[in-house]
């Protein structure tokens, strides 16, 4: 998941390493603190590594 400010360039993404909850509360912290308005994008899952 990647939540993204549609005003400025803040963003944040479970691909840094951040649990879903953590991005979702950096991005109302975000709002709330610049009343900008923030989006979202839903990432793809990662690649699974098959073992032959």
């Amino acid at each position: 998941m990647c939540k993204y400010c549609l005003e400025c360039e803040w963003q944040i993404s479970t691909s840094e390493g951040y649990s879903e909850k953590e991005v979702s509360e950096k991005a109302i912290e975000h709002f709330v603190e610049t009343g900008h308005t923030v989006d979202s994008l839903r990432l793809p899952p990662p690649a699974a590594i098959i073992e032959n």
